[in-house]
């Protein structure tokens, strides 16, 4: 059923072009998208492990693998996003700008935001999310361009590996946030080393990626039908050695599974990615 699949490469094909909102002539750089969404990601720093969490909407991205059973039907969220807010810029553009927390008040000024809105406290967690230092066995670091995705993805896939970049489709705009979906079909598309990165609240498109030494993932590709007739091309994510993730994520309180008894998969929305590497 490959025909079915939206084809990843015609989706880069939007990272090609120039944003919405970009000029050249150094004028009103960018159009500032939205910034702001939870994240329920496992292993994701700011992912929710509060009672609250599991009444979040956003947090319906949970699964099984054996919840892949084509005609099986799931309450699954997919937010919409403007698409200026998750397609990478231009090197370019980016290379340009300060992107340290030392720069937060040149970059207050750059972006015209005021010290205490949301938009400051969103790019100053960012930064530091950034600029954390990883755990023991863990590479960990934000990406501001296609081409340094595909250079922090090289250095856990290998140097000279031809990588391919997945995201779920994007929704519309009367998309519901949650409504139940059928699955018409599903592939796995790799098995091993596979980089998650997670799009972050600031100014332009940052991803943080993440990825844990020695641990083996999932990624399957799932063709979703919504209850109001919307197709969504999705990628699904799986943590396959959850033994070391902590017991109060909402993940496991939603699956009803313990860690380290059982994988814990997740639907991307499209301002998520995923990288592969391409067999020779």
């Amino acid at each position: 059923m490959g025909n079915e699949f939206v084809s990843c490469s015609f989706l880069l094909l939007l990272f090609a072009t120039l944003a919405p909102g970009v000029v050249t002539n150094g004028v009103d750089v960018l159009r500032l998208p939205s910034m702001g969404h939870s994240s329920s990601h496992i292993g994701h720093s700011s992912s929710p492990s509060s009672a609250d969490a599991i009444k979040d909407p956003t947090a319906k991205v949970f699964a099984l693998i054996k919840d892949l059973v084509i005609g099986n039907r799931m309450a699954v969220s997919f937010p919409y996003k403007e698409p200026s807010s998750v397609n990478f810029y231009p090197k370019e553009i980016t290379e340009g700008i300060p992107f340290s927390s030392e720069a937060v008040q040149e970059l207050l000024q750059y972006f015209s935001f005021a010290p205490d809105s949301k938009q400051a406290l969103g790019m100053r967690q960012t930064l530091a999310l950034c600029e954390k230092e990883p755990k023991e066995g863990e590479i960990r670091g934000c990406v501001t361009s296609e081409e340094s995705l595909v250079h922090f993805a090289r250095r856990i896939l290998g140097r000279d590996v031809r990588v391919e970049i997945l995201r779920s489709s994007l929704v519309s705009k009367t998309t519901p946030i949650v409504q139940n979906y059928t699955i018409l079909g599903f592939k796995e598309i790799a098995t091993g080393n596979i980089v998650p990165c997670h799009n972050q609240p600031y100014p332009y498109p940052v991803y943080h990626c993440h990825y844990q030494l020695g641990i083996d993932n999932k990624v399957f590709e799932v063709l979703l039908r919504g209850d109001n007739g919307e197709m969504v091309n999705s990628v699904f994510f799986c943590h396959m050695d959850t033994s070391k993730l902590t017991d109060d994520h909402v993940a496991f309180r939603l699956l009803g599974v313990k860690p380290g008894e059982s994988e814990v998969c997740h639907f991307f929305t499209a301002y998520d990615l995923a990288t592969v590497p391409i067999p020779k």
